[in-house]
């Protein structure tokens, strides 16, 4: 017996149902996603309708008769006919196979385009069974497959199942999937809390509540939902998405931002972003919330009192007005160095402030402070400023006669305006010289802007545009008053100013390119002097010092050439210096007929190099004069000063840059004395003879115990000579080496009874101009003898004729290293550099250009060489060493009565 089929009800209802759902989302979303979830109920009505068949077909025996056979009562009963008849199915199913037939075409056709992982024949057999779908009643799964154009089968339901299964497996894995990276960007010195959100619509993330307070940042924190698949809430710097379908997105940030040490709100952010996701790979997306600006908060006050109604803004920003209520006001402001400007009542303050954090800074201006006033007394210009109407603040500030400010004001609306020329006219006007050079420097107006420079005391600007402007002579003048030393002797190079240029190079402290120069333009005097700066251990110094021999010799100053190479072989030490230094100082040794010395030199060389040239035939003929010359001192007859001189010399006891010195004895009065034989080149000078004459005689006259006496000076012969009382003793730079200092007290008693010298003498016009230790002998009883009274003086003369500067340059006052006058206050000025001496082991100035150094260097303190020495002591060396002579104490008394108070203290 045949039994009704019984109409399933609910695939069919599940079917409509499933279609419905997925054509309202397909017309709410055009993503290919969307076509996807489409084709899935596609897959689920055929699952669907194949298990009904499937169904249908177990429990009839009975093919399946026509949908329309069957009436309205039939329906979800069962009865014996054949025919399934449910009035309205076929339609119903008809209409949304077709529906579904035409998208799942579509999304066929478009997954093809963008992908060549489906096979042709797998698409075309879903084209033939879409195609046949919904156009005539199925009742069973075989005559489903046969609709389809699929190859029969006579397997069971669950194969039909699986495919479909396989079916959208496949193209699940076409769409694929990918990974988002997120990443906030913001100072590390801040720290931000956001949420970060990814959608498939534009917009679809929503900004949050205005943070604004900590108070309000605290709660959002608390209220924060939990992170999910498409959002991510507490973000600080970076979060990711794992696993997400691909395609186009947008990814959304909302957030805010504060310091690290405090709750303040920085700012709040908000952004969104599209991205394209692809299959298999992981994109970054950055959001840049760098801060444009930090925030200042600012406290006016006036006189620690808060000042109620007050207007402040960011110069240049009058946007950033803000309005204060007696309390801090914030203002964003860029970073670097920017200026704040705060007005109230009548006046207008400006003060820099330097913004190099995004950390809150706090800023109190007190309009009581007047050195942070642009203006005051003019309340009608406050307000125009500060709001940017620069000329209406302007105009008012001339109408109460404040024209500098005014033209201030003006000048910076210029350069705003890039109307360079009135900015400039008016920086002048304003009494602001430099800004104005500035400007005139930029529209290379050179001359406007060195004078411009000049006027505002900027000299090596201004030197530097005379340059521009092609006037070296100007540039020098200025770089030398700048102490630009270096760039002055460039310009006057330039400018074709040979004497300039060696004393720039000299004040620059390259005495031997400026030596170089001068005699390279003549000037042997000046090349001389330059030379003479130049101290052992000093770059040049081997170079310059043969140089400088190599011109005394040629100029005649036989004494001084010798003291020089003497002075190379000392430091440069008699087995290492060359030989032609050694050569020459013989030479010179043989000509002021110091043979015993010669000799000696010439022993060096033979014990160097016994080949060198003329080395025995000088040494022998050395030896001869040498033993003529002491046979006339020991047979009385006088040496050089013939038969008949007055003084019988018996021995030679000293030698020096002044000259021998005999012991001898008075013919007439019977008494020994010290006989000194004034140098060679004396005779080449009358004038200094004369001088040389009457200064003996003038020293003759004095009489007193801490000066050595003078009985005589004169001329014999060729030769010129001074006696003087002979001493026994040792002079006191011969001490000085051997005990390397003194102590205060015995400083101070040896400078008491120079003092006293020196004050006897300048009381009768006599100045001694040469003061060293080696000027002055202490005696056996201890007494101090000071020596050469008026032979600087000649030497001084002798040497002028050539330019060369007399003294020796360590103990050299100021004044005369500059050739000018010097009186009682340069023999204190030596002695305070003996004084110094005596105290520290050594002079103040050792090395470099020592005129240079007497004449700007400041004094070194004596007790940097960790000497100790008492306060009352350094201050009166440090007044002996004053630059003026005027700054210097009064007189020699003076200098003794403060000695004389320290040795007390002691």
């Amino acid at each position: 017996m045949n039994r009704q089929l019984r109409t399933p009800r609910s695939p069919a209802c599940g079917l409509n149902r499933g279609l419905r759902r997925a054509d309202q989302e397909r017309g709410n979303m055009r993503s290919e996603t969307t076509r996807l979830l489409t084709l899935c109920a596609w897959a689920a009505a055929l699952l669907l309708s194949s298990t009904a068949a499937v169904w249908a077909q177990n429990e009839s025996a009975q093919p399946s008769l026509s949908l329309d056979d069957v009436s309205d009562e039939t329906v979800g009963a069962e009865h014996p006919s054949e025919t399934i008849n449910q009035p309205g199915l076929a339609e119903a199913t008809e209409d949304a196979f077709s529906r579904v037939r035409d998208a799942a075409k579509r999304d066929a056709a478009s997954w093809a385009r963008h992908t060549q992982q489906i096979k042709s024949d797998l698409l075309q057999n879903v084209q033939r069974g879409l195609g046949s779908l919904g156009r005539r009643p199925v009742e069973t799964l075989d005559a489903w497959l046969a609709a389809a154009n699929l190859p029969p089968t006579e397997t069971s339901g669950p194969i039909a199942i699986a495919s479909l299964i396989g079916l959208l497996g496949l193209m699940r894995l076409v769409r694929g999937r990918a990974d988002l990276k997120v990443s906030i960007e913001y100072p590390a010195e801040l720290r931000g809390t956001y949420s970060v959100k990814i959608s498939r619509k534009k917009n679809s993330g929503r900004r949050g509540p205005h943070i604004t307070s900590p108070s309000a940042a605290q709660r959002a924190k608390r209220k924060a939902a939990a992170s999910s698949k498409s959002e991510r809430q507490l973000v600080s710097r970076e979060t990711d998405f794992h696993g997400i379908p691909s395609g186009r997105w947008f990814v959304t940030v909302d957030g805010f931002m504060q310091p690290q040490d405090d709750d303040t709100v920085i700012g709040t952010y908000f952004e969104e972003q599209p991205v394209k996701l692809h299959r298999g790979h992981t994109v970054r997306v950055d959001f840049d919330f760098h801060p444009k600006q930090c925030p200042v908060d600012v406290k006016v006050v006036w006189s620690q009192k808060p000042v109620q109604d007050a207007l402040l803004a960011w110069r240049g920003h009058p946007q950033s007005l803000r309005y204060t209520r007696g309390g801090p006001v914030r203002i964003g402001i860029e970073r670097g160095s920017q200026m704040l400007m705060v007005g109230s009542g009548d006046r207008v303050a400006e003060i820099s402030i330097e913004v190099i954090s995004f950390q809150p800074i706090s800023v109190e201006v007190d309009l009581a402070d007047r050195d942070h006033l642009l203006f005051t007394g003019c309340p009608p210009a406050v307000e125009p400023y500060l709001h940017g109407d620069m000329p209406a603040a302007a105009r008012a500030l001339e109408r109460e006669g404040k024209s500098e400010v005014s033209n201030l004001i003006l000048a910076r609306l210029h350069i705003e305006r890039d109307q360079r020329g009135a900015a400039a006219r008016h920086y002048a006007e304003a009494g602001r010289p430099a800004d104005a050079a500035s400007i005139h420097r930029t529209l290379e107006n050179y001359e406007k802007a060195a004078d411009l420079y000049e006027a505002a005391g900027d000299l090596e600007e201004a030197a530097q545009m005379w340059r521009k402007a092609d006037s070296p002579e100007r540039a020098g003048e200025l770089y030398e008053r700048s102490r630009e030393f270096e760039s002055a002797a460039e310009c006057f190079k330039q400018a074709g100013s040979v004497s300039k240029w060696v004393e720039m190079l000299e004040r620059a402290g390259a005495p031997f390119e400026a030596a170089q120069v001068a005699l390279n333009n003549g000037d042997t005097g000046r090349a001389i002097r330059s030379l003479q700066s130049l101290g052992p251990g000093e770059d040049d110094y081997v170079e310059a010092a043969n140089l400088l021999v190599e011109v005394l010799q040629k100029e005649g100053h036989l004494d001084l050439a010798t003291d020089k190479i003497e002075e190379i072989i000392r430091t440069q030490g008699a087995e290492t210096v060359p030989l032609e230094s050694c050569d020459t100082l013989a030479t010179l040794l043989e000509d002021s007929k110091q043979f015993g010395r010669a000799l000696d030199v010439l022993e060096i060389i033979r014990r160097r190099d016994a080949t060198w040239p003329n080395l025995a035939t000088r040494i022998e003929g050395l030896r001869k004069a040498q033993q003529q010359a002491q046979s006339r001192a020991s047979g009385g007859g006088g040496g050089e000063f013939g038969d008949g001189f007055r003084y019988e010399i018996l021995e030679e006891i000293g030698r020096g840059g002044m000259g021998i010195v005999f012991k001898a004895r008075d013919r007439r009065l019977g008494r020994e004395v010290a006989l000194k034989r004034l140098p060679d080149n004396l005779r080449n000078h009358p004038k200094a003879v004369e001088l040389f004459l009457r200064e003996a005689r003038a020293c003759a006259s004095l009489n007193h115990p801490n000066i050595v006496t003078v009985h005589d000076a004169g001329q014999e012969g060729d030769s010129f000579y001074i006696t003087m009382e002979l001493l026994q003793g040792r002079p006191l730079q011969k001490i000085l080496k051997r005990n390397g200092k003194l102590g205060t007290k015995d400083a101070a008693r040896l400078g008491i009874q120079v003092c006293k010298g020196l004050d006897y003498a300048h009381t009768n016009k006599i100045i001694h101009r040469d003061i060293k230790t080696a000027n002055l002998f202490v005696t056996q009883t201890h007494v101090v003898k000071i020596m050469d009274f008026g032979l600087a003086k000649m030497v001084e003369e002798v040497r002028r004729a050539s330019t060369v500067i007399g003294g020796t340059p360590y103990y050299m006052p100021p004044e005369q290293a500059m050739g000018e006058h010097v009186d009682a206050r340069g023999d204190l000025y030596a002695l305070g550099v003996t004084i110094f001496e005596l105290l520290s082991g050594r002079v103040p100035f050792p090395e470099g250009d020592i005129a240079y150094h007497h004449r700007h260097t400041p004094v070194p303190d004596p007790r940097a060489r960790g000497v100790e020495i008492p306060d009352a002591m350094v201050d009166l060396v440090l007044h002996l060493l004053a630059k003026e002579p005027d700054d210097r104490p009064a007189s020699a008394e003076e200098v003794r009565e403060r000695l004389q108070q320290i040795v007390e203290s002691l």
